[in-house]
């Protein structure tokens, strides 16, 4: 990230498994629960901050370490980090729990936390990650902010699926925020299975804790 030598020069590589496409059919569905599987989803593609690997890739994060129950509103996600000593684990956590912030719907509880026994300073992270203060203050951090945001967005927006552009160009919502930011989310664009919510639903049942708007730069705490 800085230059500097690699912790972990030659880190294992692994596949990535099939995508779950949503589909126009899925589109016409109105209760489409929120699972494991659309958790994963959402942060399986995060760029890792010291290589040009995602975190799947990386085995960081799978998803059999991932719990949700919709009913419940509660999702746990664990991680792993590539070496015992990581000092980007810290961050990745936070790469992971921002980007579900601004993603999940804000009656969701969510706790990221490292794997037991995976990473030496495990216990003292995962305070840190489950302390709401500390989360808001690294997001106040410009450098950090923008370090996170590297990990978790692209540069440019990824072309919506044909279906759902229409939908949006009926609905009239081409400037919706929400939108603009999964398409530069780094998550598969056609896996994506909130469009009705956001073009549809209630706002209040689908908007999220925070929202970042790509164009202003600026991170909103709903």
């Amino acid at each position: 990230m800085n230059g500097s030598v690699l912790e972990n020069a030659y880190p294992e590589m692994h596949e990535r498994i099939p995508d779950r496409v949503f589909t126009c059919e899925d589109f016409q569905k109105t209760d489409l629960p929120i699972d494991a599987r659309e958790v994963f989803d959402h942060v399986r593609d995060i760029k890792d901050p010291e290589h040009p690997m995602t975190l799947e890739e990386l085995h960081v994060v799978e998803l059999e370490l991932i719990q949700v129950d919709d009913a419940t509103n509660k999702c746990d996600i664990q991680f792993k980090p590539t070496i015992p000593h990581c000092s980007m684990a810290t961050l990745i956590g936070l790469a992971i729990k921002v980007q579900l912030l601004r993603l999940l719907p804000a009656r969701f509880k969510i706790d990221v936390s490292i794997v037991p026994g995976t990473h030496v300073s495990a216990a003292a992270i995962n305070k840190q990650l489950a302390d709401k203060e500390r989360i808001a203050a690294a997001l106040e951090n410009k450098y950090l902010h923008k370090v996170i945001n590297d990990c978790i967005l692209f540069e440019f927006p990824q072309d919506l699926p044909k279906f759902v552009e229409k939908a949006v160009n009926d609905t009239n919502n081409l400037e919706q925020p929400k939108i603009e930011y999964i398409q530069h989310s780094r998550q598969h664009i056609e896996s994506y299975r909130r469009w009705r919510d956001i073009l549809y639903g209630d706002v209040k049942k689908w908007k999220s804790s925070l929202m970042y708007l790509v164009e202003k730069g600026e991170e909103l705490v709903r």
